[in-house]
């Protein structure tokens, strides 16, 4: 090998080294973005799920407010029914 053909091939590894070497640089900057961008991704789910927890217990406290409700509304139309039988036997016992 010629000393001309020896500095070709140094020159050669020498440029592929470095377009490696910005090869690099360039994948280490987008795993760098990939990185922030999983932990945003992270936190938004933790934030969802805290969330949808929150909300599943609020609606299971308004599950338990409108039983609570259903069975007050269902006295309430007993005690009205008992009314109404009481003014109507009264109605029918002077008319």
């Amino acid at each position: 090998m010629t000393d001309e053909e020896r500095q070709r091939t140094i020159d050669f590894i020498l440029q592929q080294q470095a377009q490696f070497a910005v090869n690099i640089d360039a994948l280490r900057e987008s795993q760098a973005r990939t990185d922030a961008a999983v932990e945003t991704l992270t936190n938004t789910v933790e934030a969802l799920t805290t969330q949808v927890q929150n909300i599943a217990r609020q609606q299971a406290h308004i599950n338990e407010v409108v039983a609570v409700i259903a069975d007050a509304q269902q006295h309430t139309d007993e005690r009205l029914n008992a009314l109404i039988d009481v003014v109507q036997q009264d109605r029918n016992g002077k008319a």
